[in-house]
């Protein structure tokens, strides 16, 4: 039997936590209209085992090709093989072929699985549904298993966290953009690595969620990184509510 709503009858972290305490094994998937966008969630017994998002469907080739891991053309290879009938994963693709390890696969689809998770638990509008079926059979030595209630927590935490940012980001629809520079003397920008990233994005025509799908980052992690330029005066938020874009 499915269970589905909308999001504004049973927040999301609900949802988490009665396919947790149930040990529901079967595949939940949330879509906002007002995003254009759908996350699926898979559960094995309460666990979550994996997690997609529509408006980035190659997430995982997107953490491991940023990480150097592997190359546009290995991942060209693998979804070529997939598209010509091979039922396997990206991941399972690539460690047969010896791309990439076991281990490399386990920490980029917990990190998938987080960005994704985390991402939805910021929605406060759309539906959800769940649907009992069989897990996915996958290679042993690459399953994932990610306890719920580990993510809840931290979840929960990072909400928290949002809410001390809200006074200068109240959602990921704000326009971040430079600020004007100053007629006083020059000064070095001094940022980390992932902190450039962001900011080469910034134009002032894309929505922090914008930001987020584009670097294949969390909005989370993206606002945090915001909230920190604006503080420094390096960046500064448009006028206007922006409008989140869609997938």
């Amino acid at each position: 039997m499915a269970i589905e709503g909308p999001l504004r009858e049973l927040s999301i972290h609900d949802v988490f936590q009665l396919l947790d305490l149930s040990r529901k094994t079967g595949t939940l998937r949330v879509h906002s209209p007002e995003r254009g966008n759908e996350g699926s969630v898979y559960f094995d017994a309460g666990t979550i085992v994996a997690a997609t998002m529509k408006s980035n469907p190659h997430l995982l080739g997107t953490l491991l090709e940023r990480s150097g891991k592997v190359t546009a053309a290995d991942l060209a290879r693998a979804t070529a093989l997939q598209r010509a009938g091979d039922k396997r994963r990206v991941g399972e693709i690539l460690v047969a072929h010896g791309i990439v390890t076991p281990r490399d696969i386990d920490r980029y689809m917990r990190q998938q699985i987080q960005t994704v998770v985390f991402d939805l638990m910021s929605w406060s509008e759309g539906f959800f549904s769940f649907t009992e079926e069989p897990a996915r059979p996958i290679r042993k030595d690459i399953a994932v298993r990610v306890t719920t209630e580990s993510l809840l927590m931290e979840g929960a935490r990072r909400i928290d966290e949002w809410s001390r940012m809200a006074d200068r980001i109240p959602d990921a629809r704000v326009l971040p953009r430079l600020a004007p520079l100053d007629d006083g003397p020059e000064s070095l920008i001094d940022l980390l690595p992932r902190e450039w990233e962001v900011l080469t994005v910034i134009d002032g025509e894309k929505s922090l969620h914008d930001i987020a799908e584009a670097l294949a980052l969390a909005e989370f992690d993206v606002a945090k990184i915001v909230y920190g330029m604006l503080s420094t005066g390096l960046i500064e938020i448009a006028p206007g509510d922006g409008a989140l874009a869609d997938a």
